[in-house]
């Protein structure tokens, strides 16, 4: 293979109205845009002699034995050994030609990155990935790479490649696994890519359907789930989730295949997909919480949960909100009140039709609504995802 000054020398013979010192640039400039520690020189050398009109047909491409972190968009014959990560179902697209073709999905880890890898339907042995499961240590023989669309590159595997299992004991631990890499809640950062999760789950799992503009369907779980201190807690999304997927209350799970960020209210959470496993470690029953109800009057700590029995002292308002990100979404409000005091409870989205059939002086229970106080000092319970509202029939 020709290193990084050869395929220099041969940008500079094709275009000597560019100075060496600008491809150096333009080579810092393509690694910071696609992403610190996803392209070597080297990688980004291709990129640029793309962008030139450069062919590097005197180059040869064929490269052995890359970590994750070497990959590069143009990379053809390459050898990689990892872990998996994650491995999702077999996927249809629409080929050019108007059929149907497939493909299958991958998580790479190694010591220090993660790749995502496609295997084409083209290859119908190493499609089944028969033996191989979430945590193997695998080697990738004559996979190519490719630029993904978010940017990074993409392994690939076609009809030459395959996939295998590392029998070699020694070999195989020199891979770490799922486990040295699982995150406690406080050691999340911002918009990471996370292997896997560790933590107790702190509210039962619930599950919803949903349809999407375009008339498809999908589907989301949810939980919260503790890091160990009282005030580390998070919610976890797993969308559209290959196996069901079941926690209760004081479980100790490990999540895998995740994606940290924010939600639309600046709530730090973690997000799953098809990909992601759920792996129940322990389970503390005493951990259950008993459901205690709260008087009006005793809310006042910001930002916890209650749990009320009430009395609906108004009809729904309902209006339309303007969103910081431009976007409108509905809000619903009732005054409700017991023996103690009234509060107002806001209600959006999802629960805007069933906060409508509350009729006044209807009686309910809301769990799991959360304080908020606005800057005049107003104080309201608004339901999340983890609230529940229903009537009280006695």
């Amino acid at each position: 293979m020709y290193d990084f000054n050869s395929l220099l020398a041969e940008i500079l013979r094709a275009r000597p109205d560019i100075t060496r010192e600008e491809i150096m640039s333009l080579v810092e400039e393509r690694k910071k845009t696609v992403g610190a520690g996803f392209l070597t020189d080297q990688g980004a050398l291709y990129l640029v002699a793309g962008e030139l009109g450069v062919p590097l047909n005197r180059a040869v491409t064929t490269v052995s034995d890359l970590s994750l972190k070497d990959l590069y968009a143009g990379a053809n014959d390459i050898t990689v050994l990892a872990r998996v990560g994650a491995i999702y179902p077999v996927s249809e697209f629409k080929k050019k030609d108007g059929g149907i073709g497939h493909y299958r999905r991958l998580i790479l880890f190694d010591g220090s990155t993660i790749s995502k890898m496609t295997i084409w339907d083209d290859n119908s042995e190493a499609i089944k990935l028969s033996g191989i499961s979430v945590d193997s240590a695998v080697r990738v023989l004559n996979g190519y790479v490719r630029q993904g669309l978010d940017g990074k590159p993409t392994l690939n595997l076609g009809r030459r490649g395959k996939i295998e299992l590392i029998q070699d004991e020694k070999q195989a631990a020199k891979l770490p696994q799922i486990s040295s890499h699982q995150k406690k809640i406080g050691e999340i950062g911002e918009l990471q890519e996370l292997v896997a999760v560790e933590g107790e789950v702190l509210t039962d799992s619930r599950s919803s359907n949903f349809t999407r503009q375009d008339g498809s369907g999908g589907s989301l779980t949810q939980f919260e789930l503790g890091g160990g201190a009282q005030d580390e807690r998070i919610r976890v999304v797993i969308w559209n989730a290959a196996a069901n997927v079941e926690v209760k209350t004081g479980q100790k799970i490990v999540v895998t295949n995740l994606r940290a960020k924010r939600s639309m209210n600046g709530d730090r959470e973690i997000h799953g997909d098809n990909g992601s496993t759920v792996k129940i470690l322990a389970y503390d029953k005493s951990r259950e919480p008993a459901r205690t109800f709260t008087k009006v009057n005793t809310i006042k700590v910001p930002n916890q949960k209650y749990a009320i029995e009430v009395m609906a002292l108004s009809s729904p308002i309902v209006r339309e909100v303007q969103l910081k990100d431009g976007s409108v979404a509905q809000k619903a409000e009732i005054v409700f009140g017991d023996d103690t005091g009234e509060i107002t409870v806001v209600g959006w989205r999802n629960f805007v039709d069933r906060m409508e059939k509350v009729g006044m002086g209807e009686k309910v229970r809301i769990s799991d609504a959360v304080l908020r106080i606005s800057r005049l000092g107003t104080l309201s319970l608004e339901l999340g995802d983890e609230s529940e509202i229903e009537q009280i029939t006695t």
